[in-house]
This record gives structure tokens, C-alpha cells and sequence, in this order.
């Protein structure tokens, strides 16, 4: 992260669909279950999902692209495909974790999916204990379901079999539903174990990595995405970040790993690592996922689970039907 940081790992076939396009995706309120209660707003200000939320017991960061110190960000967590990491989450709650949905390109099926919390390399030792005690199978996979393999719309929630246990090392980020208060900061960060530059891969012992950044307003960003030769949409559901001169980004391997800003002393998502035109180029941000802007639907999710297809829809389907099944009968 010395200068980038992020993006996935994808399949071949797809990446290049999406180079066609030029695109380089990047890739307590609890009841006894884990599950978010609602509601209790935030005190005055914003709606949140979890409280407490967003302590970090490291203080200090190193500015423009180190390592991190274990404890620095507790949410962060490593999403791994077969044991191997792809890419990077967020804890929400005991159960749930937050994500891009483009991770799950490979495959939608949980069962090869796990999650590890509370480590700092991307690789811990196989005969650690600690590493062994937080990982958790994920149980259930839910994507956003207006996400068509591009973006908008590139988050996913996913539900872990058993419940995540806090540490101080391991504790979730808060959520919350307007996040107009860290436009244009220039003090947020972002962190992954993702390509440190285009095409060089973060090397052993696979350090988390840490950057901080400055979120960009969208439409700057839309103007800056819009050059004669070089045509990008930014939307309502999306933030920029980055440096006007570059050198500090997501890069691939980071996708879904988070985008945070502190207000006194809490730490909040803004973003999920979504998507950017190589890493770390002047005048080419970073794409995030606006979590706020998904706050309904993050709340919904984590409330009742997969939300379900309208009945009235059904309903109306089978109308046409009836005369017929009525004569057969």
C-alpha cells in the first residue's frame, strides 16, 4: 500500500470482460443469535446498525501506505476461498460481515467460503490456535440483488455459522445511514491485503496494509471519469478517494474490504472497495460503494434475513392462468 492497495483476484474470463471496459475491479443492540436489534438510533445524530461499534484500541497510524499494527482495525477481516484469502470484510455484528458482491464471481455457494478476524497476515501459520479459533464458516451468501456482475450495486452481506467472538483485536465497524459528514475529509483510510502497486503483489510475511486517503466528492469524480478517451459513470450509489497525484490506493486483491473515517474517536464505513482504473494513478480514484446509500437494505438483511420475492408480483403472474386450471378441473 505504499502506494496502491486493493482489488480481487478474478477468473480470467471475467476480468477481461471487464478490461474490455477498461475497468480493474478491486477486487449492543443484539439479540442471543447474534442478530442486530433494532431499533436505537444513534444519540441525535444518525441511525446506526450496531452499538457499541468503531473502537480501536491503537490510537496512532502511519501515514501513506505501511504496516499496520495488530489491533489497529479490529473489523477487518480476510474472506477466503478454500482457505485462500480473495478478499477483504467488515464485521458488522456477531453474525454478519460486509463485502463486495463481486467477490463471489467463482461462486455463489457458501460452502467454500470462510472468513478469518483478529490476524494480521493474510497467510497466519497453519498450527496457530488463535487463527484456527476465528475463522468462521460463512453460512450464507446474500448480494444485493440489482447487482449484475458490474457495478452499481456491488455489496453483499454474508451470515457466519456461529457466532464471532470479540476480542480486542476483533470488533465490529459502525454503520450508519447518512455519511454526508465525511465528504471531502481528507483523514479516512483504507486497508487490505491487496497488490501494493500494479502488478506487484504484497510480499511475505503478507502484512495487513493501511492508507490514508481523502474522499472526493462524485461530482468531481464524475469529471474527472469523464475525459474524451476515457468515460467512467460514477453513481448515487458510489464515493470516490484518493490523491489528485496518485500513490495512494486500492489495488487488486482489496476488493470488499473497507473505506472508514473516525468522528470523535468512532470509527465508521463509509465504503466497500469496489472497483478503479489501475492503482494508485493521478487523477484516478478510487471506486467505493457507498454503504449509507444501502443502509435500508443492510438493515432489512440483517433484521429478517434473504429478503423475499413480492407475493403481489406472484400473484399476478398466476392471474392469467386461472380460466385455464378451472377447465381442466
Amino acid at each position: 500500500m505504499g502506494a496502491p492497495l486493493l482489488w480481487l483476484l478474478l477468473s480470467p474470463a471475467w476480468l477481461g470482460g471487464l478490461h474490455e471496459l477498461g475497468w480493474d475491479v478491486r477486487t449492543q443492540g443484539e439479540s442471543q443469535d447474534g442478530e442486530v436489534m433494532f431499533p436505537t438510533p444513534s444519540p441525535g445524530k444518525w441511525d446506526m446498525l450496531t452499538t457499541p461499534c468503531g473502537q480501536t484500541k491503537i490510537p496512532t497510524r502511519i501515514v501513506g501506505g505501511q504496516d499496520a499494527e495488530l489491533g489497529s482495525w479490529p473489523w477487518q477481516g480476510s474472506l477466503r476461498l478454500w482457505g485462500t484469502h480473495i478478499c477483504g470484510v467488515s464485521l458488522l455484528n456477531r453474525r454478519w460481515v460486509l463485502t463486495a458482491a463481486h467477490c463471489f464471481q467463482e461462486s455463489t455457494d457458501p460452502f467454500p467460503y470462510s472468513i478469518q478476524f483478529g490476524e494480521l497476515s493474510a497467510v497466519p501459520p497453519i498450527w496457530s490456535l488463535q487463527a484456527y479459533q476465528n475463522r468462521y464458516q460463512v453460512e450464507r451468501i446474500v448480494m444485493n440483488p440489482r447487482f449484475l456482475w458490474t457495478s452499481p450495486y456491488d455489496i453483499a452481506l454474508l451470515k457466519v455459522s456461529s457466532l464471532v467472538t470479540y476480542t480486542k483485536y476483533i470488533q465490529p465497524i459502525c454503520v450508519v445511514n447518512a455519511t454526508e459528514a465525511f465528504h471531502n475529509r481528507t483523514d479516512c483510510w483504507v486497508t487490505g491485503w491487496g497488490d501494493i502497486q500494479e502488478n506487484i503483489e504484497l510480499a511475505a510475511p503478507y502484512n495487513l496494509q493501511e492508507v490514508q486517503i481523502s474522499i472526493i466528492n462524485n461530482t468531481m469524480c464524475n469529471h474527472l471519469f469523464k475525459e474524451p478517451d476515457f468515460r467512467y459513470n460514477i453513481f448515487g450509489d458510489m464515493v470516490c478517494a484518493g490523491e489528485a497525484e496518485g500513490g495512494k490506493d486500492a489495488c487488486l486483491g482489496d476488493s470488499g474490504g473497507p473505506l472508514v473515517c473516525e468522528e470523535n474517536s468512532v470509527w465508521y464505513q463509509v465504503g466497500v472497495v469496489s472497483w478503479g482504473v489501475g492503482c494508485g494513478r493521478p487523477n484516478r480514484p478510487g471506486v467505493y460503494t457507498n454503504v449509507s446509500e444501502h443502509f435500508p437494505w443492510i438493515k432489512r438483511v440483517m433484521a429478517h434475513g434473504i429478503p423475499r420475492t413480492d407475493p403481489s408480483s406472484l400473484l399476478l403472474l398466476a392471474l392469467p392462468w386461472v380460466p385455464v386450471l378451472l377447465c381442466l378441473a
